[in-house]
């Protein structure tokens, strides 16, 4: 009898929205075996977005998927519905292969890395960039922390999680939803949760942007780990010299140095922002760094 014809494992990257997610992604795709169709299915951010099926309508921590929700997670991870193409896919035609690695980027998927990675197998990789340079891609788009729309979740996050589980600090009342308390707040929510829920996606990869987009070992490691090819376009990727600034409200601007893109956010914040922002967070990113696995020498 004919063997079954092998499906490659699907790598989900995951994270903070503005984290790099679209960039590692692209990144990975550029693999000699890789693919992006996309589109983030769980974005519920316009009428057409997938919206995991039309399934939920905003932040969502799934933890036991419906049937439908099940269904529209394998339809995204298999690249076979067309509602998870968009103009940012790389080499999209390869997406449905089997032979391909399907990457699928989805910062929605970031309070959901448990039930994605049961349902479809893919292999996480949740990338984080430091709050402080969140702080400035947020505001450099005029958007906002989602704080009362998270809020909810993070409620029901404190009342189930375990004790050895890192907790979200409490947001002060009246915080400036622009400002580096509620970013610093929004910050530590996403991730404190995204912490917990690594012993429960087992082979979660934690990555930072940074070093990714600084040391091209680092990127090697990554790729290694997830069985996807090196290749020119790679190398062209991480060696690219752009422009230093990035236009105001521009969602995406491929053309930017990466090392630029993650070092830059400094120059930007006052030196009170950034301790505001690092006292607030740095309980939930001493944890993020213990599990991250890029660094120069390969350690955290």
């Amino acid at each position: 009898m004919p063997r079954p014809r092998m499906t490659a494992r699907p790598v989900l990257v995951t994270g903070m929205p503005r984290s790099g997610t679209t960039w590692l992604a692209r990144l990975l795709a550029l693999s000699t075996n890789g693919a992006l169709a996309g589109r983030e299915p769980m974005n519920t951010r316009g009428r057409r977005q997938y919206a995991l099926g039309r399934t939920v309508d905003g932040w969502t921590r799934l933890e036991e998927p419906t049937a439908a929700q099940a269904r529209a997670l394998r339809r995204a991870y298999t690249a076979t519905t067309p509602m998870v193409y968009s103009r940012y896919g790389v080499r999209r035609w390869a997406a449905p292969l089997p032979w391909s690695t399907l990457v699928v980027k989805d910062p929605f998927a970031v309070l959901s890395v448990p039930a994605v990675h049961r349902v479809t197998g893919a292999r996480p990789v949740v990338i984080h960039r430091h709050p402080g340079a969140m702080l400035v891609s947020y505001r450099r788009m005029g958007w906002l922390p989602d704080v009362e729309e998270i809020r909810p979740v993070v409620e029901r996050y404190r009342a189930t999680r375990d004790a050895s589980d890192p907790e979200v600090p409490h947001l002060p009342a009246g915080a400036a939803l622009d400002g580096a308390v509620a970013m610093g707040w929004f910050w530590s929510a996403l991730y404190a949760m995204a912490v917990a829920d690594l012993s429960r996606a087992p082979g979660t990869l934690v990555v930072a942007h940074e070093d990714l987009a600084t040391d091209r070992d680092a990127c090697a490691r990554l790729f290694d780990e997830l069985g996807l090819g090196w290749s020119a376009a790679v190398d062209a990727e991480l060696g690219r010299e752009g422009a230093t600034e990035q236009a105001a409200t521009k969602l995406h601007n491929f053309d930017r140095s990466p090392a630029e893109a993650a070092t830059s956010w400094r120059r930007r914040l006052s030196e009170t922002e950034i301790r505001d922002i690092e006292d607030i967070t740095a309980p939930v990113r001493l944890l993020v760094d213990a599990a991250t696995t890029t660094s120069r020498d390969g350690q955290r």
